[in-house]
Parts: C-alpha cells; sequence; structure tokens
C-alpha cells in the first residue's frame, strides 16, 4: 500500500506464516484489507497440519485452508509443499498474477513439521499415518535430492550453504546471549510507536 502511495509499481509483497496463524485478527485484517486494495501480496501458508499440537481439524471447518482464498475473493493455489518443482512453478504463477494487478494471491503448502514446536515437544500427537504419508516426507531432503539430480548444485554446494545457514543462527544467537537485558530503569520507551501522540509528551498534555 505503502508503495503505491508513492507510485512505484511492478513489485510484489510476500509474507510467510504456519497455517495456525491464519486464525488470528492481523491475519484476517490484513488480507481482507490487501484483497479490498487489489494489493500485489503473495501469502505463503505452510500447512504444518499441526498448530503446535491443535490439528487443522479444529483449527476451521472448511474442507481445506485454500478455501478461505474464497472468503476474501482471492485466488487461492494449493501445493506440495516438498515438491520443490510444484512449489517453484506455484509462486511463479502466484507472482505473475500479483503483479499483475490481479490481486492478493494465497499459497498454501501442505507439509508436515517432522519435529516438535519447540525442544520440550516431543510431537507426541502426530498421527502416524500422517507420517508415513507423502505430506510426511522431509521437504528439504528431497529438495536436496532433487537439486542434485537436475544438475543445479552440487551435493558439496548444497552442505556448504546449510552449514552457512546454520553458522548464520548460531552466531545470532551468540550475539543475544551475550546482551544484557533491558533495564527498565534507564529505557526511553514510549507506549506509541509515533512519540509526539504519546501522552507522556508535554506538549500534548497541554493541548
Amino acid at each position: 500500500m505503502a508503495r503505491r502511495f508513492k507510485g512505484i509499481t511492478s513489485t510484489v509483497g510476500a509474507a510467510c506464516l504456519g497455517e495456525g496463524g491464519t486464525s488470528t485478527g492481523s491475519f484476517h485484517e490484513a488480507l481482507n484489507q490487501a484483497a479490498v486494495e487489489k494489493l500485489p501480496l503473495v501469502v505463503v501458508v505452510a500447512n504444518n497440519q499441526y498448530a503446535y499440537s491443535t490439528p487443522t481439524s479444529r483449527q476451521f471447518a472448511c474442507a481445506e485452508l485454500v478455501d478461505k482464498a474464497l472468503g476474501y475473493g482471492i485466488e487461492g493455489h494449493d501445493v506440495d509443499g516438498t515438491d520443490l518443482t510444484e512449489c517453484l512453478d506455484t509462486l511463479r504463477d502466484a507472482l505473475e498474477k500479483a503483479r499483475s494487478g490481479k490481486g492478493p494471491q494465497l499459497v498454501v503448502g501442505r507439509l508436515l513439521r517432522l519435529c516438535g514446536h519447540g525442544e520440550h515437544d516431543d510431537a507426541h500427537y502426530v498421527d502416524p499415518r500422517l507420517k508415513q504419508s507423502l505430506v510426511g516426507r522431509d521437504c528439504i531432503e528431497v529438495a536436496r535430492q532433487y537439486l542434485t539430480r537436475q544438475g543445479w548444485a552440487e551435493p558439496a554446494n548444497i552442505q556448504s550453504w546449510h552449514q552457512e545457514a546454520v553458522d548464520k543462527v548460531e552466531q545470532a544467537v551468540a550475539t543475544v546471549q551475550r546482551e544484557s537485558g533491558p533495564d527498565p530503569y534507564k529505557e526511553d520507551w514510549s507506549a506509541l510507536a509515533s512519540r509526539h501522540l504519546s501522552e507522556m509528551r508535554p506538549e500534548v498534555s497541554e493541548l
């Protein structure tokens, strides 16, 4: 929306979230507004089958998550989230449609979170049948094998990319752990992002 106000064209906004996030008010408000304004937006939803331990059957009543697109008057795309080729083709199509003025595109990838929601979660609630199905495939491993078969990358390249990602995460964690926590008595904070609207400002209280 901001880029439209600035006259910037040929760009597409993108967001990625898990299926549990589609049950939040912020998701509804954002997608509804984007649909009304026909904004060039692509929203990718990873349908993990469980929002933490809540199965999709307890998250929404529609037959498929992609059916939510109908309620917003936008186009939905259902894709096998473990199939790299299908994901690339679908996202390319969604981006082209969003960029050409056809409004927001909702892309739902079907896959399974293969581990718990955190270190404390052993994912005992996951239906074993899902783990044995196609949706339970390790999408990273499937993509790795596909890239190698297509000759797009050598195993050494993929391993290098993987290690680079691991290193970046570990560096970020280490940086945060070295930092001290915020001191509420020293922080110059404001209840509102726009400081001139804060009630703490003298000029506001004098009005």
